[in-house]
C-alpha cells in the first residue's frame, strides 16, 4: 500500500504520520516550502507569536495519543488557572462570562428578562427545518442570549456571524441535544451529570507547548522526514492501470508519482480543483464552501506600563460595533513564555472581511487603538507583528451537511480516495486530529 497525501497542514501531516506508523509507504506533497498550513510560529521582539492556534484543549483520545506518540507530553504547558475567565464586552465594559448556573443567575451580562426567557427553553418545540445558528438560538434562548453569548462565541471559533452558519453542521452538540432530548438545557445538564461518572484518559485541560502549538507540526514533520516533498503543488490526478497517478509541479518541472491510495488534505477550493475531472458535482459542492478572512495582530507592552489583565481574553459581540473581534491575553494564559504583557488581537471575520486587505501598519493601529480603548491603556506596544489570511476558517453554512454527504458517497464509491481537513468534522485542532486518525485507520483496515 503506497499513499500520496496532498496537503501538509495538520490534517495531512497527521494522516501521513498514522499511515506510516501502520506500515504504509507514504509521500506527502506540500505546495509551499513550509508545512503546518495555518499553524505557525514566529519570534517578534524576542517574544513567541503563535500563528493560528494559540491554545488547544486536550479534549479527546486522538489528541492525547498524538501528543504521547510524538513524545510531547513532557513539553506541555497547561494554562494558568487564572486564564479560565472569559470576558464579554457589553456597552463598553468587560463582564465575565458566567461559567455555572449560579454565575448565570447573578451575572450582569444578561438582563432579568433574558434569564426568565431561558426558563421557557425546555417547553419549546423542535425545529422542522434546517436553521441557521441565529434562528436556532433566538427560537430556543431569545435574542439577548444570541447577541451576547452565541454571537461572540462563534467569533472565537469560526470568525463568523450566527446568521451565516448552520445549527446542525456548525454546532452539532446543540442540535443533537434538541433532537435527542427535546431541550438543550435539560440535555446539557444530563450530559454534564453523565460525564462526571465516565472516566476519561485525557485531561480536558487547555494547553500549549514550550515552543507553542507549532511544536506539534515540527514533530510530525521530523517523524515523516523524507516522506515530505515541499514546494510540490499537485496539479492533476488520473486513474492508471487500477492505480492513481498524481501529477505535481516542483522546481519548475512537472513530475508524477504512482499511488494505490490518495488522501486530499487541502482546503476545500483546492480539493475541488483536483477532483473536478473525477466528479464535477462533488467539485462544485466543495467549491461552494466559503472561508472567513482573519488577521492576527500580536502586541506586547512593558510590564512597567501595562498591568497584566487576568483571564483568557475577551470577545466583542457584533452589537458593540467594534473594529476587532476580540483578543487573547497570551501572557496571562502562559506566564512562563513571556517577558512582556502580550496580546493577540483578532480582526476581520465575516463581520468586517475588508480589514484583512489593510496594510500591516493599519491593522496594528486599529488593533492598538481598540485595545487601548477597551482596556483603558495609555501605553504604546513595544512589539508588533501581523499574520493574516483571506481564507482562514471554513464556514459550515446551511446545506453543509449535504456537501459532506456527497463526499461520503464519493468515498464509498472510490474506496482508494479519501478527504481530510477542517472543512469536515470540526475546525478545532482536536477534531482535525481525530478525523485524520480515523481516515488513516480506515485506509489501513481496508488494506487487510
Amino acid at each position: 500500500m503506497n499513499v500520496v497525501v496532498i496537503g501538509g497542514g495538520l490534517a495531512g501531516l497527521t494522516v501521513a504520520y498514522r499511515l506510516k506508523q501502520g506500515g504504509a509507504e507514504v509521500k506527502l506533497l506540500e505546495a509551499s516550502k513550509a508545512v503546518g498550513g495555518k499553524i505557525g510560529a514566529r519570534k517578534a521582539g524576542g517574544e513567541p507569536f503563535d500563528i493560528g492556534a494559540n491554545t488547544v484543549l486536550e479534549s479527546n483520545d486522538a489528541i492525547r495519543r498524538l501528543i504521547d506518540d510524538l513524545g510531547l507530553r513532557g513539553e506541555m504547558l497547561f494554562a494558568s488557572p487564572q486564564a479560565n475567565a472569559r470576558w464579554i464586552l457589553k456597552r463598553g465594559k468587560l463582564l465575565p462570562f458566567p461559567d455555572s448556573p449560579i454565575a448565570f443567575l447573578s451575572t450582569r451580562l444578561f438582563s432579568l428578562g433574558a434569564k426568565l426567557r431561558l426558563l421557557r427553553e425546555p417547553f419549546i418545540a423542535k425545529a422542522t427545518r434546517e436553521e441557521t445558528l441565529a434562528e436556532f438560538a433566538e427560537r430556543r434562548f431569545g435574542r439577548e442570549i444570541l447577541d451576547y453569548a452565541l454571537n461572540p462565541f462563534l467569533v472565537g471559533v469560526y470568525a463568523a456571524k450566527p446568521e451565516d452558519l448552520s445549527a446542525r453542521a456548525a454546532f452539532k452538540t446543540l442540535y443533537e441535544l434538541e433532537s435527542e432530548c427535546g431541550s438543550v438545557v435539560k440535555g446539557a445538564l444530563a450530559k454534564a451529570k453523565a460525564a462526571k461518572r465516565e472516566p476519561k484518559s485525557y485531561s480536558g485541560k487547555m494547553f500549549s507547548f514550550a515552543g507553542g502549538i507549532y511544536a506539534m507540526i515540527q514533530k510530525l514533520s521530523s517523524a515523516l522526514g523524507a516522506s515530505i516533498e515541499r514546494g510540490a503543488e499537485a496539479q492533476d490526478i488520473q486513474r492508471e492501470d487500477g492505480k492513481w497517478r498524481v501529477f505535481y509541479a516542483q522546481q519548475n518541472e512537472m513530475r508524477s508519482i504512482e499511488a494505490t491510495h490518495v488522501v486530499f488534505a487541502t482546503p476545500a477550493d483546492a480539493t475541488a480543483a483536483l477532483v473536478q475531472p473525477l466528479d464535477r458535482t462533488l467539485a462544485d459542492a466543495l467549491a461552494a464552501i466559503r472561508y472567513s478572512p482573519v488577521a492576527q495582530v500580536f502586541l506586547c507592552f512593558t510590564r512597567e506600563e501595562v498591568p497584566q489583565p487576568q483571564g483568557f481574553g475577551f470577545l466583542a459581540p457584533e452589537k458593540e460595533e467594534r473594529q476587532i473581534l476580540g483578543a487573547v491575553y497570551n501572557s496571562a494564559i502562559f506566564p512562563s513564555r513571556y517577558q512582556t504583557v502580550a496580546f493577540t488581537v483578532f480582526l476581520g471575520g465575516s463581520r468586517k472581511p475588508e480589514l484583512v486587505k489593510y496594510s500591516d501598519g493599519t491593522l496594528i493601529e486599529v488593533a492598538t487603538s481598540e485595545l487601548q480603548s477597551i482596556l483603558n491603556l495609555k501605553a504604546r506596544p513595544v512589539v508588533e507583528s501581523v499574520a493574516k489570511w483571506e481564507r482562514a476558517i471554513p464556514q459550515y453554512r446551511v446545506g453543509h451537511s449535504e456537501i459532506l454527504a456527497k463526499v461520503e458517497a464519493f468515498e464509498a464509491r472510490e474506496k482508494t480516495l479519501a478527504f481530510a481537513g477542517n472543512w469536515r468534522g470540526g475546525v478545532s485542532v482536536p477534531d482535525t486530529v481525530a478525523q485524520a486518525e480515523e481516515i488513516a485507520r480506515k485506509l489501513l483496515a481496508a488494506k487487510g
